[in-house]
């Protein structure tokens, strides 16, 4: 009891630390309160940059590969517009564009692009160096099902028989209601299955020019769909608009367009 009244008698020590403990307590309670607020902006603008990544919300308006912008491209090639419009919001297109996917992966293809070179296949946006070895090949009668007989640079690419980028096995290739571009009736033909939203494909389009251009007498280019849609959003429905333009006699102007703006950073 003795012990407790001396305490007790400390009155004024004991006021100057409680105003003290208090003040702390509050400056605490201040950088918890700034803290939080810092916080929950930072979820708000996370949960902003998901949506707009999930390719919905604001970021379906403004995407150049949007419904509302392929319309545009549509009207802007002189289509008939109300056809092709129908054409896309009915989803017609849809089981096609699976069909051409799926055919694909019963070949091998597991990417985009992927290109058959008179059925040899080569995976990847590979430098025009590479398709104009084999296309040369297949002209002049030294292709060959053995990877030693391509140069060196094309045998990292097929020496791997686990990771095969290049497989000079041909395989038949069905073109039959394929739409085509190039030579008519070419020596060497190329089946590219690609995606309108892929980077790779993006990359290899001014190769894809570059062969139609330096071999227009012997190849015979077709495509083929095959939309990534797990990582690439607006990928079906540029694959769906591009075979709406078909029926309208107009793939290759679509196909032409939509890739020349991807290429300038205009389509993401």
């Amino acid at each position: 009891m003795a012990r407790a009244k001396r305490v007790n008698e400390s009155v004024l020590p004991s006021v100057n630390y409680s105003q003290s403990n208090n003040n702390i307590l509050y400056v605490m309670m201040g950088v918890i309160t700034l803290f939080l607020i810092f916080l929950t902006v930072k979820v708000f603008a996370l949960e902003k940059k998901i949506t707009a990544g999930s390719g919905t919300g604001t970021a379906q308006q403004e995407s150049p590969l949007s419904v509302d912008n392929l319309k545009k491209y549509a009207k802007e090639l002189k289509f008939n517009t109300g056809k092709f419009n129908k054409c896309l919001d009915s989803g017609e297109k849809k089981t096609l564009v699976a069909k051409e996917t799926a055919y694909g992966q019963s070949l091998g293809v597991q990417g985009t692009p992927g290109f058959f070179i008179n059925g040899q296949f080569l995976a990847g946006a590979f430098p025009f160096q590479f398709f104009k070895e084999i296309i040369d090949k297949q002209l002049n009668g030294t292709a060959s099902t053995e990877c030693t007989a391509y140069s060196t640079d094309l045998q990292q690419y097929c020496s791997d028989p686990k990771n095969l980028s290049f497989n000079p096995a041909a395989q038949t290739v069905d073109v039959k209601n394929t739409t085509s571009t190039g030579a008519k009736n070419g020596k060497v033909t190329i089946v590219e299955f690609s995606d309108f939203q892929c980077p790779y494909c993006i990359r290899a389009f001014p190769t894809v020019e570059q062969v139609l251009k330096e071999y227009k007498n012997d190849v015979t280019f077709y495509f083929k769909q095959f939309p990534l849609v797990q990582i690439h959003p607006f990928a079906q429905k540029a694959a769906e608009a591009s075979l709406c333009a078909e029926d309208q006699g107009k793939f290759w102007e679509w196909h032409n367009k939509i890739f020349a703006l991807e290429a300038q950073g205009q389509a993401q």
